[in-house]
């Protein structure tokens, strides 16, 4: 009697974890913005900053345009890291800028469309973008100092990486988490 009832109520365990792993996923994944009327001045009275919102406002999907403004921050930010790099002087206060403008388009993305999770698609964009940037910025002061041909070439295949990785980013699911990627190997 007990050897029948054995694969039934393993059945029944199994399905219930299933259910229980299901359901916290989708709660984990729901859509579901704490504050959809935000305004940019709540979070900052930046002039680049309202100007960003009203931009992004008016473009056809405004979602879109501020994971965009994000990234283009982000970006900005990455470069003139890997530019201070080397030593340029004075890149401390439009680093900073670039810092909070991304930051306040991450909070703002949070708090409006709920798209803004740890290991998301910006985080997993900057970690994978920032040594392409250095290595990018590297092979263009190469070029610069010693007008090598090849290393401009490079530098272009760079851009196009960039550039796929960009595209990657926008086109990504809202609160889709990436394994943080690997370059211990390099």
């Amino acid at each position: 009697m007990l050897g029948e009832l054995f694969p039934l109520l393993t059945a029944l365990m199994v399905a219930t974890v299933v259910y229980v792993v299901r359901e916290q996923r989708r709660r984990r994944m729901r859509i579901a913005p704490p504050r959809p009327e935000i305004a940019m001045r709540e979070i900052s009275r930046a002039p680049t900053l309202l100007e960003i919102e009203r931009a992004c406002l008016a473009a056809p999907d405004p979602h879109a345009a501020f994971r965009r403004a994000a990234l283009e921050s982000a970006v900005g930010a990455l470069y003139l890291e890997a530019i201070a790099g080397f030593g340029v002087p004075d890149i401390a206060e439009p680093l900073r800028a670039c810092v909070e403008t991304w930051q306040a388009l991450r909070t703002y993305l949070r708090l409006k469309y709920d798209d803004a999770v740890a290991d998301d698609w910006f985080d997993h964009f900057v970690s994978v973008a920032r040594p392409y940037i250095r290595e990018k910025v590297r092979l263009t002061r190469e070029f610069a100092l010693h007008l090598d041909e090849g290393t401009e070439r490079f530098a272009r295949i760079y851009d196009a990486l960039l550039q796929e990785r960009f595209n990657e980013a926008l086109a990504a699911p809202q609160k889709k988490t990436f394994v943080p990627p690997d370059f211990s190997h390099s």
